[in-house]
């Protein structure tokens, strides 16, 4: 557990800090890849591709508007991830899980941003000195050591001492309580899919939502499966250019 964790805790400090915008940007705005990659870290893809997808689900319909979002993405789609798979817990309870955490997050997001804007003023006071040479330290060194200390200390002490708590608190509350928090958990999707077709639905895509709703209700696929199904109907409609023939019928 102990290598687990600090692998964990370096892959969420590499997605905090944005070490890297093109291959970060790939994943951090995705649960479902920065989960599944979470997962593999875990040694269990599966699972991580699946909590991933539910929690993306969940934020489908979430917009990043001047760099602000209304959860922060690392701590919801690794940090959630990443306890949820060690305490053996369902993807639903990952998915509240990913909504506290993600809300937390935003405690880090936002000080990582203010403290480092102090940094860019320290750094002036070098340049007025002529000693460039040194503006590393305020504009790589301590804003690194800050992101350590705001997404890799806390990726470390959730995965290697919280997943142990959340699993014997989750075997000791009342079934009641359990079964709260899975039905709070599978609804949250629906509210994230909801959010996303009041931005972009369009009356010709209806049966794609009916072919998913199939899917889960009456074949009881797996968010996996689903997954793929969506995605081979987005290919064939580009490839078929069904756009182009829906627009040529009317």
């Amino acid at each position: 557990m102990l290598i687990q964790s600090l692998i964990v805790a370096f892959w969420a400090w590499f997605n905090g800090m944005v070490v890297s915008e093109y291959l970060v940007w790939i994943v951090r705005g995705a649960p479902l890849v920065s989960g599944t990659i979470t997962g593999i870290l875990m040694g269990d893809w599966r699972a991580g591709a699946m909590i991933g997808a539910s929690i993306q689900l969940l934020y489908m319909g979430q917009v990043t508007v001047g760099g602000i979002s209304s959860y922060d993405k690392c701590y919801a789609g690794i940090i959630a991830t990443a306890v949820t798979i060690a305490s053996h817990q369902t993807p639903e309870i990952g998915i509240t899980l990913a909504v506290a955490l993600g809300t937390l997050g935003l405690i880090a997001s936002n000080v990582y941003m203010t403290v480092c804007v102090a940094f860019v003023h320290m750094a002036d006071k070098y340049v007025e000195e002529g000693k460039t040479n040194r503006i590393w330290i305020y504009n790589w060194l301590l804003p690194n050591l800050l992101g350590i200390l705001l997404y890799g200390v806390p990726a470390f002490l959730a995965v290697y001492f919280g997943a142990s708590y959340l699993e014997a608190f989750m075997n000791q509350i009342p079934p009641f309580v359990s079964t709260a928090l899975t039905t709070v958990g599978t609804v949250l999707p629906a509210l994230g899919i909801a959010m996303m077709f009041k931005a972009v639905f369009s009356p010709k895509f209806a049966p794609f939502a009916v072919f998913g709703y199939l899917g889960v209700a009456y074949l009881h696929m797996d968010i996996i499966s689903c997954a793929l199904l969506g995605i081979a109907c987005a290919v064939l409609y580009w490839t078929l250019n069904l756009d182009k023939l829906v627009e040529g019928g009317n």
